[in-house]
Formats: C-alpha cells, structure tokens, sequence
C-alpha cells in the first residue's frame, strides 16, 4: 500500500504541466574529506580537489528525478609526484524532493537528493603501472537550493556525500592494506548555473 501511494505521489507531482520543469546544471566545484582503501602513494584523496560536471532534472511541484555526472582529475594525484595522472568519475540516478514551487516562489528553493549509481576511479603510477582502475557501485545523499535571477537562469549551490560499496582486488591489480575490500567515499560541494528550459 505504502508503494502504491508513493508512486501516486510522484505522478501527481508530474501530473501538472504548469509545475513540471527541466533544469539543465553545469557545475564546477570542489572533492574533500576523501576516504580509500585503494593505494594512496601521495596521499591525495583527503585534500580538496577540483571538480566539474553537470546534471538534468525533471522537477515537479515537489518530486523530481536527476541524472548526474561528475569529474575529478587528479584525484589521487599530489605534489609528490608519485601518481602522474589520476582520475574519479561519478555517474548516479537521483530523487529529488524540493520545497513545494508555490512556497518558494522566486527566492531560494531548497531540496535533498539521493540515489545510485556507478564510480570509476583510475590512477597511473611513475611507471606507467595502472595502481587503480576499478568502477564500483556507489550511492549518494545530499541537497542543496536554488534561486532562478531571471525566467530562465539561476545559481545553484549543493553538497553531496559519495560512497562506494565493498569489492575484493581483481587478479594482477596492485593491493593496498586492505586487498579485501575496495572501497572510495567523499564529499562534493558545487556551484552550478541552473537553466531552465
């Protein structure tokens, strides 16, 4: 009953053309508070690291669904020059509940967002030796809000956290300390400009 109602829910949330909008966001921002179990030779993954990427939304009066996508070049990569070219990419499906349109009128509209999906980390030694090449599953959970300037244009400022589920070391892969359980989490804070369609 409870998923019936649920389901119900998100298509009333849809069922009004007048309250359903497409947002595309291009963002660009920052990683920090990073956590691995894969090989960390500079000691990269907690330091704040650039980030940019994107997302679309389709946002009713108060439901909407998300897909995202973002890039983190040097991920594992520090001063130390031990990594020459690393890599996190992140590519998840979302919910997302917003503050009901007709509350938040044209001020900030907060949301919380959350969902599945896949991230896929690589880094390249001083040797050439691919240290880590892994996509793993990983969930996100987050929020953030958003204020449109104009009809069209807004800004957009969010925080998500990011974390992967467990998986073993494949076979000729080099092993961290814990060769067992593979796993990556971390946080992302962006600005993005939101453009309504």
């Amino acid at each position: 009953m409870r998923v019936e109602l649920g389901v119900l829910a998100l298509i009333l949330g849809f069922s009004t053309p007048a309250f359903a909008e497409w947002q595309l966001k291009p963002f660009l921002g920052v990683t920090f508070g990073g956590e691995t179990t894969f090989y960390d030779n500079d000691q990269a993954v907690g330091s704040a690291n650039v980030v940019f990427g994107g997302s679309g939304l389709l946002l009713g009066e108060v439901f909407g669904v998300e897909g995202d996508f973002g890039y983190a070049p040097g991920f594992f990569t520090k001063d130390r020059g031990l990594v020459l070219g690393s890599r996190v990419a992140t590519l998840t499906g979302n919910g997302v509940i917003a503050m009901p349109r007709r509350l938040s009128g044209y001020s900030l509209r907060p949301y919380f967002v959350g969902g599945a999906g896949f991230v896929h980390a690589g880094a390249e030694g001083s040797f050439g030796v691919a240290e880590v090449n892994r996509t793993l599953p990983v969930m996100d959970l987050g929020g953030g809000v958003t204020g449109f300037l104009s009809k069209r244009i807004g800004v957009n400022w969010d925080i998500r956290y990011f974390r992967s589920s467990s998986r073993p070391d494949r076979e000729g892969e080099l092993q961290g300390p814990n060769p067992e359980d593979r796993r990556l989490s971390f946080w992302r804070f962006h600005t993005a400009v939101a453009i309504r369609l």
